[in-house]
């Protein structure tokens, strides 16, 4: 009974490092409706269809609880108590399908011969991650003592630290299937577990890169069952598409991932359920007609001078995207994107490139300021205005204004340096800096935005504070160069309400900027870094000939977050222009009333999981709403997933997308 460990090389590639779901989630607001039977309250029914959403079942005495730092002492496997009193009892399923293991032989080796489960880390892709399971006196894997009624349960504890490593930290565990058995006949899996939130990996020899199908499974401290279609399954989404066929399985495995974690997990009764013992979908929506708001919309002028500067410089625009934002993504010399883009993009009608850039990641001594040990800020100049120039060049040559976007991935920025006076100070020297070296300019179309998306991660930084720190921002930016307009958004990915509920800066020289992804379970339906990424085959705008009663042939099941399910149940309310305009109506209000312009600085559809008409449709709607409101319009994305033009590569852009020139008006 020899263990295999097996480590696997994870290809977590820049698109699940790519957070584009930046939009207003302002759905909810209009959302009454609810899917029948998709509620997030979890019972212990003999069956649960979907995975579970709550952690509500007892039996939480074996399993401690997981922390959120990597305390400084050996990671052991906390030792087995001498009585355990079962907190609930479990039993496999019996059926037509069939049971990969139960555990009770208390060793690693399946119940279908000889093979194991094994165990694998992060280790040779420089991570730094344990797992650790139970051993026999031979020094073996051996299951552990349960208190689920049975004897014995597979257990793993692990403690994630992504070292050295890029994406996040992960291990895993899993037994290889003997290749004796049909698979066809089989259409999904069930297990009961305890422990930490995970994804259960279902593995077929037909993908090569390991973009496996898996499934995400919640946190539960107590014994829950979770049951999964294999018609539910999803890949990463980094690797070749491949359609799931159970005829080709190979490995059931599964997978813990997030930096800086100890946890554990206990799983029992793995089950691989016949295709006649799956959960069936049931119809659980109306196909309703569509239903457009009214829109009513009063006066729109802006007698302000930069109006009609935002309109001139800054429509009709296009963010380059996956580049210099990215964590740890600093420019050394090479270009990914040069002049040959910028040139393709104004030969198309492209008038304003926005430029995503790190801004403080060229500050190589930020953290010794920020943590006050020096007074005085040092930058890679060589490297920044290098990439910088560079583009300031290409855009003057070809005609279009440049925006440099203080743009970070790595959320350094967020709920507690918001309150740090060291580095709010650290955040006004960075711009500083940048705005001394184009103080010279005569280029009026060079615009310089405080920071995109404040807490871009998560959220939770009070527009009060990020006013604060941008109004210190701008003061030290105003030190040096008092011509260049500045660019802001409002906290909450720069949100409308905010904005709407709030007052102009104090400087006069200031253009207002909103995002809005609207609607989010459209634009960013399959996306594999959001909590949409089930979502598939929503149109826009709604269609009622194309609707189904079924939500499950949206992607809808228990796993997704409740307003997404609702959402896709109100999608004939929210599935067209009017809703959007509705939507975006107050910022041009407030807008209107201080006498100051407002644009759209992103928006966009992911195309890799929506179909080509719809994504032209959707970019005609929003054309149409910015010509009605007079908002200038910059496009998330060049080539990728968001885009606008066809790349051989998925980065190089060749032409515009056929039919995007006149959706987006070019």
């Amino acid at each position: 009974m020899r263990l295999t460990k097996r480590t696997v090389f994870a290809m977590f590639l820049g698109c699940a490092a790519f957070y584009a779901g930046c939009g207003d989630s302002s759905t909810d607001s209009t959302q009454t409706e609810e899917i029948p039977g998709q509620t997030d309250s979890t019972t212990t029914p003999p069956v649960i269809d979907s995975i579970p959403k709550t952690d509500s079942i007892p039996g939480t005495d074996s399993l401690p609880p997981s922390t959120d730092s990597i305390p400084a002492v050996e990671f052991t496997i906390p030792e087995e108590a001498a009585e355990i009193t079962p907190a609930v009892t479990i039993t496999p399923d019996t059926g037509k399908g069939l049971l990969l293991d139960d555990f009770e032989d208390g060793d690693n080796m399946s119940l279908l011969g000889e093979n194991y489960w094994y165990t694998y880390d992060d280790a040779d892709n420089d991570g730094a991650s344990i797992i650790l399971t139970p051993l026999s006196d031979e020094g073996y894997p051996k299951a552990r003592r349960s208190d689920n009624g049975t004897k014995y349960a597979w257990a793993v504890y692990y403690k994630l630290d992504k070292g050295e490593y890029k994406y996040d930290p992960y291990v895993g565990w899993g037994v290889e299937l003997p290749d004796s058995i049909d698979y066809s006949r089989f259409g999904g899996i069930t297990y009961w577990y305890k422990g930490g939130a995970h994804e259960i990996h279902v593995e077929t020899s037909d993908v090569k890169d390991y973009d496996v199908h898996l499934a995400k499974v919640p946190v539960a401290r107590g014994w829950q069952k979770v049951a999964i279609r294999f018609k539910d399954l999803e890949q990463g989404g980094w690797g070749k598409e491949v359609a799931f066929d159970a005829k080709n399985l190979v490995k059931i495995s599964f997978q813990a991932k997030g930096n800086g974690k100890n946890d554990s997990l206990l799983i029992d009764n793995v089950y691989l359920q016949d295709t006649s013992e799956v959960a069936k979908d049931t119809a659980d929506m109306k196909i309703n007609d569509p239903e457009i708001p009214e829109v009513k919309i009063g006066d729109i002028a802006i007698s302000n001078p930069l109006q009609a500067k935002a309109m001139k410089y800054l429509d009709k625009g296009i963010n380059i995207t996956n580049w210099l934002e990215e964590d740890g993504t600093l420019f050394k010399g090479t270009f990914k994107f040069d002049g040959t883009d910028v040139k393709l993009m104004a030969d198309n009608g492209i008038k304003s490139l926005r430029f995503p850039i790190d801004l403080d990641q060229y500050a190589t001594n930020r953290d010794a300021f920020v943590a006050d040990t020096t007074i005085e800020l040092k930058f890679d100049d060589e490297n920044l205005f290098a990439v910088l120039d560079s583009f300031v060049e290409w855009t003057g040559k070809n005609g279009m204004s440049f925006v440099i976007d203080y743009h970070e991935y790595d959320n350094s920025y967020n709920q507690t340096s918001a309150k740090n006076a060291s580095y709010i100070k650290m955040m006004a020297n960075v711009w500083k800096h940048v705005a001394a070296h184009y103080a010279s300019s005569t280029r009026e179309d060079i615009f310089f935005e405080l920071l995109n998306e404040p807490d871009m991660s998560k959220g939770k930084v009070t527009s009060a504070n990020w006013r604060t720190a941008a109004q210190e921002i701008i003061k030290a930016i105003r030190t040096v160069d008092t011509t260049h307009t500045i660019i802001f958004g409002d906290a909450q990915w720069y949100s409308i309400k905010l904005l709407a509920n709030g007052a102009p800066l104090e400087d006069k020289n200031i253009i207002y900027a909103i995002h809005t992804y609207e609607p989010f379970v459209f634009t960013h339906q399959g996306a594999d870094w959001a909590d949409t990424k089930p979502i598939k085959n929503l149109m826009f705008p709604y269609d009622k000939e194309k609707w189904s009663e079924y939500s499950a042939d949206f992607g809808v099941n228990k796993a997704l977050p409740t307003n997404y399910k609702n959402a896709i149940l109100n999608y004939y309310k929210i599935g067209n222009k009017e809703y959007i305009l509705n939507l975006i109506l107050p910022a041009k209000e407030w807008a209107v009333k201080n006498n100051v312009p407002v644009i759209i600085n992103e928006f966009g559809a992911y195309r890799n999981k929506s179909d080509a008409q719809s994504v032209l449709n959707y970019m005609t709607a929003m054309r149409e709403i910015g010509d009605t409101l007079q908002i200038p319009l910059t496009h998330w994305g060049y080539t990728g997933g968001f885009s606008l033009f066809e790349s051989t590569d998925g980065v190089k852009g060749t032409g515009l997308i056929e039919g995007m020139k006149e959706a987006f008006g070019l």
